[in-house]
């Protein structure tokens, strides 16, 4: 039988965390915690293609909180859980970011003489 997971996505406003969205998964078989967030976040990017800046990459991981990225690298996260909405456990069983690698961020590189 499928396993039920509950999803959060979040969006970095500044240094504050905001959730957009929580909602249920409907059960697939064959599909773990991380490809759920892999999943969601996917789906979240086709629908909000104006929101990011480019040159980010999607990153999954699983249930060791200390591997997911610094938030100071990230603008949009997908947490999933195990378990319906109103019965999910406390902490992500995977997760799914926007990473941008610090040297990866694009500066404008103005060169003006005047």
């Amino acid at each position: 039988m499928p396993e039920a997971y509950t999803y959060e996505i979040a969006v970095a406003d500044g240094d504050v965390w905001r959730v957009t969205q929580a909602d249920e998964v409907h059960p697939v078989i064959d599909r773990d915690a991380k490809e759920t967030a892999r999943g969601v976040l996917e789906d979240w990017l086709l629908d909000h293609p104006n929101d990011v800046e480019g040159g980010e990459r999607l990153e999954v991981f699983g249930r060791d909180t200390h591997d997911y990225p610094p938030d100071a690298q990230t603008q949009v996260r997908v947490w999933v859980y195990r378990g319906p909405l109103e019965a999910r456990e406390v902490e992500p069983a995977a997760a799914a970011y926007l990473v941008t690698e610090p040297d990866d961020r694009q500066t404008a590189d103005l060169d003006l003489t005047l």
